[in-house]
């Protein structure tokens, strides 16, 4: 029985890249559906069922920032790949804390494309055998983090958690006690073809212990110079 094709949501206000956008996707068998503006596109991802959201920063009468935003307020699985023009650190790190899972500079090869899509889908969709023995949930100082329902909770207060932060912190728990390597972490969360770097590892680790009040101490996640990062925290 073939599988059913993955929906993606295109949202881009450039007619003709949203055209080119949806027509490749399409070609490489994807079901798509498309808005051009972030208030249009946040109609089409209430009323549908994404596996993946492609969004424009920049946009009329809601930004892709805003519309991220709005989605990550309810949604914390879904995948989301920004496109933009703008290219400053500043903007992507934006963009990562509010959720973003990738971020593609304008213009982009369509292979590029391709792949990053392939790789987002691949990750969120992954239900191999071990993954399901995995552990679901994490307790440990006061915070809970349920890998089954997407949650984070310390003491008694919801956090948002991206995607990214659930698998990094997941991966670094699973490996307690273990000094791993920036290059292994980089291969497993995203992937061996991603262009993020040691320095995106180290970005979602600062937001991680500023969201779990990790600040200061490093008494859940230890900075192992040379090496990377090691998951140090006494799990209940």
């Amino acid at each position: 029985m073939n599988e059913a094709p993955k929906h993606i949501l295109v949202v881009e206000d450039e007619e003709d890249l949203r055209f080119s956008l949806c027509h490749n996707l399409r070609f490489e068998g994807y079901a798509v559906d498309s808005a051009k503006d972030g208030l249009e596109g946040w109609h089409r991802y209430e009323q549908g069922q994404y596996q993946l959201l492609i969004l424009d920063v920049v946009m009329p009468q809601m930004d892709g920032l805003q519309l991220l935003k709005r989605v990550r307020s309810n949604d914390p699985i879904t995948p989301v790949m920004m496109l933009t023009a703008r290219a400053s650190e500043t903007d992507k790190v934006l963009g990562l804390e509010l959720g973003a899972d990738d971020y593609l500079a304008k213009p982009f090869g369509l292979s590029e494309l391709l792949a990053r899509v392939r790789a987002l889908l691949r990750r969120s969709s992954a239900k191999s055998v071990d993954e399901l023995e995995r552990a679901e949930r994490l307790v440990f100082g006061g915070i809970e983090i349920d890998f089954e329902r997407m949650t984070v909770q310390r003491a008694g207060k919801p956090i948002h958690f991206s995607q990214k932060e659930f698998m990094l912190i997941r991966y670094l728990a699973e490996r307690a006690g273990k000094a791993i390597y920036k290059k292994e972490i980089l291969d497993a969360v995203w992937g061996y073809q991603s262009a993020a770097t040691t320095r995106t590892i180290d970005t979602h680790i600062a937001r991680i212990r500023r969201k779990l009040g990790d600040q200061s101490s490093r008494k859940i996640i230890q900075t192992v110079p040379t090496v990377g990062y090691k998951f140090t925290a006494d799990l209940d």
